[in-house]
């Protein structure tokens, strides 16, 4: 069984990584700069805005429910002794963990929104079509 250390260092990291999506919704769209991302600035309709904010909403609920889940299981079900490899190991291997898995996160949100923002500058509206 894993201990509560590692759970509750795991659930702490994986919320606080759901707060920064939280963080990020509220900024400016698509300032991938601060993670080290950024190509161009990318301009985006209302429309794409607002999906992009949705799914930063949706990223930060899902990091935050799975944060609180492992929180809650560490409190419950946590073994009293026990390491996957170590105190400083076990740190250093969750940071590195979640980290990974919050850029590549972050990474596909960015691949949609361009994506979206492609097809809504190679498509035209049917408002812009009929003029």
């Amino acid at each position: 069984m894993i201990s509560t250390f590692d759970l509750t260092l795991l659930g702490s990291l994986v919320s606080a990584g759901g707060l920064l999506f939280l963080r990020h919704d509220k900024r400016s769209y698509l300032n991938w700069s601060s993670l080290g991302m950024a190509k161009r600035p990318c301009e985006l309709s209302a429309e794409s805005r607002q999906q992009h904010a949705r799914s930063t909403a949706l990223a930060a609920a899902r990091w935050l429910t799975v944060g609180v889940l492992t929180l809650f299981i560490a409190y419950v079900h946590g073994a009293e002794e026990g390491y996957l490899f170590g105190p400083w190991s076990d740190v250093m291997f969750h940071v590195v963990f979640v980290s990974t898995c919050w850029a590549t996160t972050a990474f596909r949100m960015k691949q949609a929104a361009e994506r979206t923002s492609a097809v809504l500058l190679t498509h035209p509206s049917p408002s812009q079509a009929s003029s």
